[in-house]
Formats: structure tokens, C-alpha cells, sequence
């Protein structure tokens, strides 16, 4: 007879048993290797309990640059598939195929797996199933495997289990399951969804739960064939009942889709981030008429992206980084260059009495402190943005804080240049028999300045180079920016790699002593138009505080020169120099200190929205204005500019502010609406980024007829913006 407590030992003995008895299943189900795959039947338990499913899954690793197919395979391929052999009274269930990457090979696209795919399989076992007696579980299995190359494969799977009557303990399989399963696509969701067709664009409607609820990315996989053309973009854009996401109608097909299912994906979640990235679609194809206004778009909803953030092809890449040199290599003429100007001339000045060798190690350390700003830039840009950040290029002096630093440094080297006060060759790459090392900081120093205030401005080709950065992985990211900072320092390189090229320059004597302090009005005028900039964005308190400052360092300065020199013994000098900094670094770091406490004044499109007599009328800029407008049939000319873009205040001047430009406003009856992005605007930045841009200036004209609308170039003219206005209207 078996006691109460003898019973417990035993029942945890068999249960034990059974957990080892599974190991040993589990173990004798072996991969099967097959070309440049390995494929086995796994589960999620290491038992089987009548009458309660058990989940298996058809496991395929796969060698590097190898893939299998989804569902869909899309242009080319075939899907994995089983066939069973299970023992009497089981079921199968369809695969539950995870959600698939778009696979390019020579210009085909096809949706599938790489490295591993793991296809969740439920087997239910009949009730009355005999407990004790282990069940062998089996399939065969096929699949096209590709690389350039495809491969058919096949292979008998089998899994042989225990049968329990308690509940079956989890497999060594358990987080491989979990990650299966968070890669499937949710079957309902808060969002709503809706289809359409629209000529050659069939149109899927994506309706958040909330109105602030952003999707900036997205991509779709169909269940069948021959719905849309999987190489082409995807063009997810902002409409007035959500997104839209646009793809083009399958070329192939004879008539269109009378349903729309799939999948949709983006990496953002679609219950918030880290939640699921894919959501099943099936809705039927109505008439755009069903949805009303719903499709109408928000201002600056035409641009493709890569869906889904693909990288770019080879050619893409190569066409992307060719415009990105083109476009730094340009913004050495542009305006925003002018604030540093008068240190990159004085440093050509220097190159044309160092040797060679000299010269040529200026000229990369000035190219280093180009191409590292750019990377800090560009990586303090991606970091915010990939936090959620609206950010745009430029950033850096929406903020005011900055802006006063750079106040505050350019006025010291203001002063340097005068002659004020001395800080070595270092400062200004200036004086001195021979370039040391000092003179390297200085050049380093230099291209790291050149790029923080020349940056704000976008030249010819930057745009779009920058737009498409924004869009790619960080590596490809950086590579585009790498090529604008080495196109903005390749004429300094240029001449520092030939020094011959100022053999023109008068030789050393007392005209450049001259020749600098002239330089140093130059500078002093980039002071004026940072503090106007200040001005605007912190209002006439922020500036005063900012003049304020300047006097202390204008003082710091003054007891720097005068009692700093040589003809002073060493401790007046040690006195005044450590009186100096504590006067000039104190006011500065409390001025920028104070300055980033102050709140933002309204931009100056939102507060004056009357033009003065003879000049444009602006309107303030709103998505729901431009969309307004345009419902009412206006013709609506965007204006994105900021107060710090020096290239959009000279278009401003040169070619907007025109009086025949201003007569055709007036004859067509034109709305002239300005973006405003002195200040950070999220609506703005979203806007920009709709048109594949990340900077200011930009340059948009709606036609009144209900066209796309068209995109102007970064430097304008009357006759291109006449142009323009003729040629859509």
C-alpha cells in the first residue's frame, strides 16, 4: 500500500522522468542540413497534453546572404510549405508566416527571411490521446532558398514528444517562440483602414486612434500576387483623415483589386514603441468618393521616401553622395558663409608664405575640424530625431543659448582681429614666423566654426542629399554627410594641397596688420546679424542682455591688451590675464545661462501678418491653412525660411521682394504664406520632411488647378520664380 507522502515522491519522480524523457526527444529531433540551410521541427513544450494544443514551429537557419520567402514571395520566389503526417485524431493549423523584409536582386523584389525564419505551427491533440506513450510528430518540408542563385530544398522533419496528463514544461525553445510571436501581425487594431484606387495608385487609408498619434514610416506586403508593383516606392503622406499610404498598381494585372489584404509595417509599433510592427489589412477597395475629404492633403505631402527606410541602391548611393559634395562644395557661395569669412581669407594670406608641407597639414587639420563638426552635427541630429525629436539641419541655432555663444565667440575674435588684446597665432592662424602647433588648433578650430554657422543654409543639392540622410541607416546617414563636409573643405584642401595658386599675394608687411582689422568688421557684422537673429527669437529683453554681455567682454578684453603685454612684469600680467578670463568666460557662460532661460518670442510671420506698404502680404503658415486654401481653389506659394538663413533673406531680397514678382502675386491673386522656422516648429519640421527635406530654405507653389505642387530651387531669381507661377497655373 503507497502512502500519501510516497505518492508525492513518486508523482514528482515521474514528472521528472518525463521532463528528461522530453530532453532526449527533443535532442533526437536533429537539424537536417541541406544546401546553405538547416532546417528542424521544434516545439515550445518538451510534452504533449491531451486534448490542449501544442505549438511547433519549422525552424530554417540560414547561411549569411541566403533568404527563404513569405506568403507572397512578391516578383519571384516560392513560399515555404509543409506537408503533415500526424497520428490519427491530430490537427494542423495554417503556418503563421512572421512579418518579411523586401529583398532586392537585380532590380527584383521579393518579401522573405534571412538569417533565420521561424514558422509557427498549432497542432491540436485529440482528447482521448493515451498519456505515457510518446507521438512522433511529422512533416515534409520545402522551400526555395536564393541568393543570386536559388536553390529548391526539402527535407522530412520529424519530433517525437511524451504524452503527460499535467501541464507540459516549456523547451529549451521558449524565447525563440516569444520572439517568433512578436514578429506576427496584429489581426485588429485601434487604427482604421480603408482602400482605394486612385488611376495607376492603389491607396491604402490609415486613420489613427488619435489625432496626435505620427506614423512616419510604413510599408506594405500583399497576400496575393499581382497587386502592386513591388520595386516601386511606397508614399506614405499626410491627408486630412490620417496617413495615406500610395503604391503603385501592379502593371500586370488586368483589372484592379476588389480587396486589399496583407500586411502593413512600421518599425514605430502600432500600440506605441516596441509593440508589434506589423498589422493585417483586409478591407475592401472603395471609390475615393467614400472617403470625402480624407484623402486631401496636408501641406507638403508629396515627397517619397525610401518605404520603410530602405537603404538606397548602389547607384542611389553613389547619385546621393555625388549631389551631397556638390551641394558642400556650392555653400561656400552661399551667405550663411560670410560669418567666417574673414578667418578663412586671413588664413589663405598665411598659406602664401608657409612651405609646402605647411601648408598641406593646415589644410587637412582645417578639413578634420570640417568633416568631425559635421559628424557631431549629424549625430546629435539622428540621436534627438531617433528619440522623437522634430529636429531639422540647422538646429543648432534655433536655440538661443547657441546663438549667444556664437555672439560671444565671434565678438572675442572680433577683438582679436582689432588687436585689443593677443591670444598667440592659435586664435586667428594670423602672425608668427611659422605655423606650430598652435597655429594647427587654430586651423582645426577654424573649420569646426566655418561649419557650425555656415550649415544653417542649405545649398543647390544639399536639400535633397540631407533629406535622403535623414531617411537612411546611421552608417549610410553618415557617409552622405561625410561627403558634404569634404565638399565644403575642398577648395581650402585644394589650395593647401597647391600653394603656388596665391602666388599673387603681395608679400608680408605692414598692409596685413591692415588687411586683418579689416577682416574684423567683417566679423563684427556677423555679430549684428546673430544678435538680430537673437532678437527675434528671445525678444528685446534677450537682446539687451546679449549687449550687456558684449560690454563685459569688450572690458575683459581691454584689460587683456593693456596690461597683458610683455612690457608689464609677470604678475600684472598673471592679474590681468586670469581678471580677463573670469570677466570674459563669467559673463559669457552667465549671459548664455540667462539667455536659455528666457522663453521664445512668436515668430515675426505670426505676430505681423499685415505687410508694410509696397512689399508682400505673408500669411502665418499652418497645414490646416495651406489645406484650406487650397479646397477653396487659391493658388498658395509656401515660403520655409528662418531669420538665421541668410540664403533665404538675400532670395527674399533679390527675388521675391521684386516688383514684377510682386505684380504677378497681385494679377493671379497668389497666397503667400510663410513658414517661419526662426524658432522650432514640430508642423514645420514634419512639412519639410514631407518634402524629403531637413533644412531651410524651401520654396513651394500649389497651382490653383489642384496639380502636385512644385518645388523651387534652394537660390531663386525672378525669372525662375515667374517661371514657376506661369507653368502650373
Amino acid at each position: 500500500m503507497i502512502r500519501s507522502g510516497q505518492r508525492s515522491w513518486l508523482g514528482w519522480l515521474l514528472s521528472l522522468g518525463l521532463v528528461w524523457f522530453g530532453s532526449v526527444t527533443e535532442a533526437t529531433a536533429q537539424a537536417v542540413p541541406q544546401p546553405h540551410v538547416k532546417a528542424e521541427l521544434i516545439a515550445e513544450t518538451t510534452a504533449i497534453r491531451p486534448g490542449t494544443p501544442v505549438w511547433v514551429a519549422i525552424r530554417l537557419e540560414l547561411e549569411e546572404h541566403w533568404h527563404t520567402y513569405w506568403r507572397n514571395p512578391g516578383d519571384s520566389g516560392q513560399p515555404t510549405s509543409v506537408k503533415w503526417t500526424l497520428p490519427p485524431g491530430f490537427t494542423a493549423d495554417d503556418i503563421q508566416w512572421p512579418i518579411p523584409k523586401r529583398i532586392e536582386v537585380s532590380g527584383l523584389v521579393g518579401y522573405g527571411y534571412e538569417t533565420e525564419a521561424l514558422h509557427l505551427v498549432r497542432i491540436t491533440p485529440p482528447a482521448d490521446l493515451p498519456v505515457g506513450k510518446p507521438v512522433t510528430l511529422a512533416g515534409k518540408v520545402k522551400w526555395l532558398v536564393c541568393k543570386e542563385e536559388c536553390i529548391p530544398g526539402e527535407a522530412e522533419l520529424k519530433l517525437v514528444l511524451p504524452v503527460t496528463g499535467d501541464v507540459p514544461p516549456p523547451s529549451t525553445w521558449t524565447e525563440a517562440f516569444s520572439r517568433a510571436r512578436a514578429q506576427l501581425p496584429l489581426a485588429t487594431s485601434e487604427w482604421k483602414l480603408g482602400a482605394t484606387v486612385e488611376g495607376d495608385a492603389v491607396v491604402l487609408l490609415l486613420s489613427p486612434p488619435t489625432p496626435t498619434e505620427e506614423l512616419t514610416e510604413a510599408s506594405f506586403f500583399p497576400f496575393e500576387e499581382l497587386v502592386i508593383e513591388g520595386a516601386e516606392p511606397q508614399k506614405l503622406t499626410r491627408v486630412k483623415g490620417g496617413y495615406v499610404l500610395r503604391m503603385t498598381r501592379s502593371k500586370v494585372a488586368e483589372n484592379p483589386p476588389t480587396r486589399l489584404a496583407g500586411v502593413v509595417v512600421t518599425p514605430q509599433g502600432w500600440r506605441g514603441a516596441g509593440t508589434e510592427p506589423g498589422l493585417t489589412v483586409d478591407v475592401p477597395v472603395e471609390p475615393p468618393t467614400a472617403f470625402g475629404d480624407a484623402l486631401t492633403p496636408t501641406a507638403g505631402t508629396t515627397a517619397s521616401k525610401p518605404s520603410g527606410g530602405q537603404p538606397l541602391g548602389w547607384m542611389g548611393l553613389w547619385l546621393t553622395l555625388g549631389g551631397a559634395f556638390l551641394g558642400g562644395l556650392i555653400l561656400n557661395l552661399m551667405p550663411c558663409v560670410l560669418p567666417v569669412l574673414s578667418i578663412k581669407v586671413l588664413g589663405f594670406v598665411e598659406q602664401s608664405r608657409a612651405g609646402r608641407g605647411q601648408a598641406w597639414q593646415h589644410g587637412l587639420v582645417f578639413t578634420a575640424g570640417v568633416v568631425l563638426s559635421f559628424w557631431a552635427l549629424a549625430g546629435v541630429l539622428l540621436a534627438l530625431r531617433a528619440g522623437g525629436q522634430q529636429l531639422g539641419w540647422g538646429f543648432q541655432l534655433q536655440e538661443p543659448a547657441f546663438v549667444a555663444f556664437l555672439v560671444a565667440v565671434l565678438f572675442v575674435f572680433g577683438l582679436v582681429l582689432f588687436g585689443v588684446f593677443e591670444v598667440g597665432v592659435g586664435l586667428t592662424t594670423v602672425g608668427g614666423t611659422a605655423m606650430n602647433r598652435a597655429g594647427l588648433a587654430g586651423s582645426f578650430f577654424t573649420g569646426v566654426l566655418a561649419t557650425v554657422v555656415a550649415t544653417p543654409c542649405t545649398a543647390p543639392f544639399m536639400g535633397s542629399a540631407l533629406g535622403v540622410a535623414l531617411a537612411q541607416p546611421t552608417a549610410i546617414a553618415l557617409l552622405i554627410f561625410t561627403a558634404l563636409a569634404i565638399g565644403m573643405a575642398a577648395p581650402y584642401l585644394v589650395l593647401a594641397a597647391a600653394p603656388q595658386l596665391l602666388r599673387f599675394v603681395p608679400k608680408p608687411g605692414p598692409w596685413m596688420e591692415s588687411f586683418k582689422q579689416f577682416m574684423g568688421f567683417l566679423l563684427m557684422g556677423s555679430v549684428v546679424w546673430l544678435l538680430w537673429v537673437l532678437g527675434l527669437e528671445v525678444g528685446v529683453d534677450g537682446l539687451a542682455l546679449m549687449l550687456g554681455v558684449i560690454v563685459l567682454i569688450g572690458l575683459g578684453g581691454w584689460i587683456w591688451g593693456r596690461w597683458g603685454s610683455y612690457t608689464y612684469p609677470a604678475l600684472t600680467r598673471r592679474i590681468a590675464l586670469a581678471t580677463a578670463g573670469i570677466i570674459i568666460v563669467g559673463s559669457s557662460v552667465w549671459g548664455v545661462s540667462a539667455i536659455h532661460q528666457l522663453p521664445p518670442v512668436a515668430s515675426a510671420a505670426a505676430t505681423q501678418p499685415e505687410a508694410k506698404s509696397g512689399s508682400i502680404r505673408w500669411e502665418p503658415f499652418s497645414p490646416a491653412r495651406v489645406t484650406e486654401l487650397r479646397r477653396a481653389g487659391k493658388p498658395v506659394f509656401v515660403d520655409f525660411t528662418a531669420a538665421w538663413c541668410l540664403s533665404c533673406k538675400a532670395n527674399e531680397r533679390v527675388a521675391l521682394e521684386t516688383a514684377e514678382v510682386r505684380a504677378e502675386i497681385e494679377r493671379r491673386g497668389i497666397v503667400m504664406v510663410k513658414a517661419d522656422w526662426t524658432n522650432r516648429d514640430e508642423n514645420i519640421t514634419r512639412a519639410l520632411a514631407d518634402f524629403g527635406r531637413s533644412g531651410v530654405p524651401l520654396y513651394v507653389f500649389y497651382p490653383p488647378n489642384g496639380n502636385e505642387p512644385k518645388v523651387l530651387p534652394e537660390v531663386l531669381t525672378p525669372g525662375i520664380v515667374l517661371e514657376a507661377f506661369r507653368e502650373t497655373s
